[in-house]
């Protein structure tokens, strides 16, 4: 039987989120429904777009849709908690875009209601899903690197045009636009909280930041390097782990890459899946890594992800919350 998914947010991420999904088999995944906020309008233009058969114009609609198995949440994130509550209450599975929320506190909140649902729960950092990603780790679990000592790792776009990116009130910022990825790489390489955090960065003139260099250092010494722009002209944005034996790179763009370089020097590429359409964002026909995995889980009963687990997203936004701190980066909204 097919993984019946809703899709929360009729935006540029729901848009490629969807297309990968359609390329994938209808008999192992099926949109079955749409919700928009507040338009209907919104909602069926969407449904007619994508082929969905049904279009509600409100999260609450959609959350009480009975043909409804998961919803992938891809609104903007200020809106993850209340959205990814909404559908816990009404025994959904969730895919939540990330990052997961706006604070730790909320993300934990999430956590706990999704266990005492006995709901599948996952932060969508589709990063972790690519094949080469999953390469990656099996290296660093066979210690063919050795030792890690340093990662190195930087994220430059030219973002800092998208309204999202500038607003605070939209929980504006390079750090949860982009460096959430680099945060979360370090998160899978550690496999720890770090022991010290130190960010330095510089704000826009509506008190969010542009950029930052940030160092985190974990237990025996070892560092994470990692610093982004939002400014900036499209990167060689690559990600570097620099070990006692060996090194690994993966290539541009590191948060979506195709193309890995080994310990042994040797570089293997991973081509992305042909799919017929138009995508908004570079590589996304490779959330269809990421909806396998969800739905593998689903299948065998999972209420998390063995490669993104729930323990990973409260360490990333751990992160996430002290480094917005140190930068002066603070949202009004978080009671909402």
């Amino acid at each position: 039987m097919a993984t019946r998914w809703g899709i929360c947010g009729t935006g540029l991420i729901s848009h490629d989120f969807s297309c990968a999904l359609k390329s994938l088999p209808e008999s192992e995944h099926k949109i079955v429904a749409v919700g928009a906020a507040s338009s209907q309008e919104k909602a069926e233009a969407f449904a007619k777009e994508h082929g969905i058969q049904t279009a509600h114009g409100t999260y609450e609609s959609l959350a009480k849709d009975p043909d409804v198995e998961i919803v992938y949440v891809g609104t903007f994130h200020p809106y993850h908690y209340k959205a990814c509550l909404l559908f816990f209450e009404h025994g959904k599975h969730v895919l939540c875009e990330k990052p997961l929320t706006l604070s730790l506190q909320h993300a934990q909140e999430l956590v706990d209601k999704a266990r005492d649902k006995k709901l599948f729960f996952m932060e969508g950092f589709w990063t972790r899903f690519f094949p080469a990603v999953k390469l990656l780790r099996e290296e660093l679990s066979k210690g063919s690197v050795g030792k890690v000592n340093i990662v190195r790792a930087a994220f430059c776009s030219p973002t800092a045009v998208l309204e999202r990116m500038r607003k605070r009130e939209l929980g504006g910022g390079a750090l949860m636009g982009s460096g959430c990825y680099l945060i979360q790489f370090a998160d899978l390489i550690f496999k720890e909280r770090p022991q010290k955090i130190v960010a330095l960065g510089q704000l826009s003139d509506e008190a969010v930041d542009t950029s930052a260099a940030i160092i985190l250092t974990y237990s025996e010494g070892r560092m994470a390097v990692l610093c982004y722009n939002n400014g900036s002209v499209l990167g060689n944005n690559t990600l570097t782990i620099h070990g006692s034996k060996a090194n690994i790179e993966l290539h541009s763009p590191f948060h979506c890459p195709t193309t890995i370089t080994l310990p042994s020097g040797e570089t293997k590429v991973f081509p992305l899946p042909e799919t017929p359409y138009t995508y908004n964002w570079a590589n996304s026909n490779g959330f269809v890594y990421e909806a396998e995995c969800v739905r593998k889980c689903l299948q065998q009963g999972l209420t998390e992800c063995p490669d993104m687990p729930h323990e990973d997203s409260l360490n990333i936004m751990a992160i996430l919350d002290e480094v917005r701190r140190q930068l002066g980066v603070v949202y009004d909204n978080l009671k909402d």
